[in-house]
């Protein structure tokens, strides 16, 4: 198994910048607390860049800016303008580049095995309540129950993908509630699902893709997504 060496080089290296920053041989001081938000938007940037996901890239390139816009001399740029900006740019990217883990598109069952030996970040659910929690890092996930119920999604500075077409709904009406913040998440749901949205949008960008059918079951989604993406497939 190829050995992963991001995280020890990153872990080591923020050793020796918490070190340095509090001995004073930078010429610009860290704070504690700017180190400790440093490492976690390094970190992210890292993790996005693997998987080219631009959501991720741009915000965390935008979050460093504004932490250190006085060293770079861009103090004349308030945090709203920075972060405006990186909306836009980030919606933009992601429009006209993909992340990797697109080629992993699951076309029928048997191919699950042949995911997770691939890729570390594929998994398959199998419960009639999930529960679901994505950070800094990106992930697909295949949702399987006979009477599904309920679900609850929340990405944070990550991007997930999310499959529920082998999924049962035995009472005619589920739910998914959903919090994206700084992340991007994809719902590809079937299109025999009668779909009510309830989504607070918060400088952020929500859409759909594909046409459902006219009869099936209900289903809500709620939630929030505020400075990220969220995509509704049907499949």
């Amino acid at each position: 198994m190829r050995k992963n060496w991001f995280w020890p080089i990153f872990l080591i290296a923020s050793a020796v910048i918490l070190i340095t920053s509090q001995l004073g041989l930078f010429s610009y001081h860290l704070s504690l607390l700017t180190v400790f938000f440093t490492l976690i938007l390094v970190a992210c940037l890292g993790s996005s860049l693997r998987y080219l996901n631009m959501s991720g890239i741009v915000f965390s390139v935008a979050f460093l800016a504004i932490i250190y816009a006085r060293p770079l001399g861009i103090t004349r740029l308030v945090p709203w303008t920075i972060l405006g900006a990186a909306l836009l740019l980030s919606i933009g990217l992601s429009m006209l580049i993909r992340p990797r883990y697109y080629r992993y598109h699951r076309s029928h069952y048997h191919h699950h095995e042949h995911h997770r030996d691939t890729e570390e970040n594929v998994g398959t659910i199998n419960d009639d309540h999930v529960n679901l929690d994505i950070s800094l890092g990106n992930s697909i996930r295949y949702i399987h129950s006979e009477h599904f119920k309920s679900a609850t999604l929340n990405v944070s500075m990550a991007g997930a993908k999310v499959y529920f077409d082998d999924v049962n709904i035995q009472d005619n009406q589920a739910t998914i509630s959903v919090d994206v913040s700084l992340g991007s998440l994809e719902l590809y749901l079937p299109k025999t699902w009668q779909v009510q949205e309830s989504i607070s949008n918060s400088m952020g960008h929500v859409s759909t893709e594909g046409t459902p059918l006219t009869a099936g079951p209900g289903v809500t989604i709620n939630g929030s997504v505020s400075l990220g993406e969220l995509r509704i497939i049907y499949i």
